[in-house]
C-alpha cells in the first residue's frame, strides 16, 4: 500500500497455551502522548479477555431433535391412519 501508515502494538510471551504473540493496530486518532504505556497494554489485557471469555449455553440433548422428528412422525401415521 503506498502512503499507508499504521502503528502496531506487539505483545510477545503472552503466557498462553495457544498464542505466542499478539499484534494490535493503535487508532489512527491515537495520541500517544496522552496515554503511557501501562495504559496500552491494560487495554489490550481487557479486550483479549473480552473476546476469550465464552458465554456458557445451556446444552441441549442430542436425542432432543429425534425424539421431536419422531412424535412428529408418529402424529402424522396416525392422524393418516384416521382418515383412510
Amino acid at each position: 500500500m503506498r502512503g499507508c501508515q499504521r502503528k502496531i502494538i506487539m505483545l510477545r510471551g503472552t503466557d498462553s497455551e495457544i498464542f505466542d504473540e499478539a499484534y494490535f493496530l493503535l487508532r489512527k486518532d491515537f495520541d500517544r502522548e496522552r496515554q503511557d504505556e501501562d495504559a496500552l497494554l491494560r487495554e489490550a489485557q481487557r479486550l483479549v479477555e473480552l473476546n476469550t471469555t465464552r458465554r456458557r449455553t445451556k446444552a441441549r440433548p442430542k436425542w432432543l431433535p429425534f425424539a421431536a422428528g419422531m412424535l412428529a412422525g408418529g402424529a402424522l401415521f396416525l392422524l393418516f391412519a384416521l382418515l383412510w
